[in-house]
């Protein structure tokens, strides 16, 4: 247990002075943005464009990226149908007062936008990976000029590569002699966004605890008597849990509704602040136990980025030793990216609570993983090859737990740490060079 010892102690400093300063939420930020309750269904914002001046003398020379893909439809049809169905069938009992009609006519809409395109890339994603990439390349146009040679891979997923073809597209247009490759196959996903492993520990003590505590916390947060006094004439038309099941898809449903294209709507009015508070807190705390970092378990699924870390490295490398700038760009997943930058404790992404009230307070999914959620190191050369990296995540600056004050790190001082956190990984691979 000495990697874990010497990376809380490395990092405490950090993270008790800046990183839970900055990484405060509030439930009155949720109700200022209501579509932050969306969690990772919360649509790419507006980044502030601030940049800590570059340290004289350095140019930078090489990106390296790895990307979620854009806004997409909800993955099925489930929520959404059988909600619908709920409420046809009230319509039919007559059952529906005017808002629970209005409800039906909204969800009667949305079932048509979506229908056959579940899981897809909307017009909204595509336009978001545009925008990064063309930020990406006027914020460094020292990498991008020139017939500069860029490797593109996406997973096999049908909204990843297609997520992969507007920002490359985007780069193809301001400079159409870039010469980019890209590639889609499945012989990268071990890296890319490897969770096979995830389930193998479904049994263990640690996990049926927290499956519990998890449960637990999200009867605690389920509110659904209010919008069933709202929806229906008859306040008891549903059981019990089928009203909290039906209050928790029209909660799915409203946090996807940004992301769609063609809808001038939104379901969020349905909920009430502290309603959407309680919802967006359950959501929250499904991503923070999906990486194993609730206080009580000792599972570190997030540890399943070792791979990709194990990418970063070795592309890094190769790009250094290389006398021309380069970028090697990735479109994954958020189950790619999120365990990632907690394997990294890149800002706030790493922390351990015991009392899930209060994770909020210093962990929130949609700071971290919304729709094209994305991380950026760049790399800076001197004119004696001494390099430099800084690291972006939804291009911001970030802080990570290294000696180095940052944003700008020593690229050894970098790599020793994070060759040091692989060196205590079982199953990484020693190099993932040969397999491209």
């Amino acid at each position: 247990m000495l990697y874990i010892n010497k990376f809380i102690v490395s990092s405490f400093f950090l993270l008790t002075s800046s990183f839970l300063s900055v990484a405060q939420t509030s439930r009155e930020e949720l109700s200022a943005v209501k579509e932050k309750a969306g969690g990772n269904y919360y649509a790419y914002p507006t980044p502030s464009g601030k940049f800590t001046e570059v340290p004289a003398g350095y140019t930078p020379f090489y990106v390296s990226h790895y990307g979620r893909h854009g806004s997409r439809n909800m993955i099925d049809a489930v929520d959404s149908k059988v909600a619908r169905d709920i409420m046809r069938q009230a319509d039919a009992d007559g059952k529906l007062t005017k808002l629970g009609k209005q409800t039906l006519l909204y969800l009667d809409t949305i079932i048509n936008n979506m229908d056959d395109r579940y899981g897809e890339l909307t017009q909204v994603g595509h336009n978001q990976h545009r925008s990064i990439a063309r930020r990406m390349f006027n914020s460094f146009p020292q990498i991008f000029s020139g017939a500069i040679s860029i490797d593109a891979r996406s997973t096999n997923v049908h909204r990843c590569i297609l997520s992969m073809g507007a920002f490359c597209q985007e780069l193809k247009s301001l400079n159409p002699n870039l010469n980019i490759t890209n590639n889609a196959s499945a012989r990268d996903m071990f890296f890319m966004c490897n969770d096979t492993h995830l389930g193998a520990h479904k049994a263990s003590d640690s996990q049926v605890r927290w499956n519990k505590m998890y449960n637990n916390f999200c009867e605690q947060n389920a509110h659904p008597e209010r919008l069933m006094k709202a929806l229906f004439t008859n306040p008891n038309y549903l059981k019990e849990d089928k009203a909290k099941s039906l209050s928790r898809k029209l909660f799915n449903i409203a946090s996807d509704i940004q992301d769609m294209d063609g809808i001038n709507f939104s379901l969020f009015p349905l909920f009430t602040d502290d309603e959407l508070f309680g919802y967006w807190q359950s959501q929250n705390a499904f991503w923070f136990g999906w990486l194993g970092l609730q206080a009580d378990q000792d599972t570190r699924d997030y540890e399943m980025a070792c791979n990709l870390l194990r990418d970063i490295l070795d592309k890094a490398e190769i790009a250094i030793a290389s006398k021309t700038p380069s970028a090697t760009l990735r479109f994954g997943h958020d189950t790619g990216i999120l365990p990632l930058i907690a394997l990294m404790h890149v800002g706030n992404a790493y922390c351990r609570v015991s009392d899930l009230n209060n994770l909020y307070k210093s962990w929130a999914d949609f700071k971290l993983i919304p729709m094209a959620a994305n991380i950026q190191f760049i790399f800076y050369k001197n004119s004696v090859g001494n390099v430099l990296v800084k690291v972006l995540l939804n291009e911001e600056e970030v802080k990570l737990p290294l000696k180095t004050a940052g944003p700008y790190y020593q690229w050894t001082e970098f790599q020793d740490y994070y060759e040091e956190v692989l060196s205590h990984i079982p199953n990484v691979r020693s190099s993932v060079k040969s397999t491209h």
